[in-house]
């Protein structure tokens, strides 16, 4: 990580500017740019903030994608109000339920297609083994499930 303050020449002012290398597993290195007009500001919280900032638009994204966050037709303020925080609401809940049984450190990056993807499949395994007659709780059968339970999900 590398941190200068440097001039930019579009906002026509110093910035914080971070520079931020990493090593691929392909060998080869990949660097992000982050910056903030506050001098002051400590790289590290940059970075944080990026991160934060990423998260949130991850979570409008999905909001908009997966629970209706813009088909609300009312024109009240206080059932618009409403309605956007239950398509939020639903999506952290789906964060928080895909999770919960997740130790932190092992957790990926979430994507409500991701989790969709998943329950979609889980419900058609369930569906074959029942018309399959598969016992799905045999050791030999477990890998081969999570394998087919995350087939078509995306790593985001």
């Amino acid at each position: 990580m590398y941190h200068a303050i440097v001039y930019a020449k579009s906002l026509k002012r110093d910035i914080n500017l971070v520079a931020v290398y990493t090593k691929q597993k392909s060998g080869k290195w990949s660097h992000k740019l982050y910056f903030s007009t506050d001098l002051d500001m400590k790289p590290e919280m940059i970075i944080e903030y990026y991160q934060a900032r990423f998260q949130i638009e991850f979570i409008y994204r999905d909001a908009k994608q997966y629970t209706g966050l813009n088909d609300c037709q009312a024109r009240s303020e206080n059932k618009l109000h409403f309605h956007f925080n239950a398509s939020l609401t639903a999506i952290n809940l789906a964060k928080i339920n895909h999770w919960l049984n997740i130790p932190k450190v092992q957790r990926p990056a979430f994507s409500m297609a991701d989790v969709k993807t998943m329950y979609h499949n889980e419900l058609l395994l369930a569906r074959f083994f029942s018309v399959f007659a598969v016992r799905p709780n045999l050791k030999k059968n477990k890998s081969k499930i999570r394998e087919l339970i995350t087939y078509g999900a995306i790593a985001a």
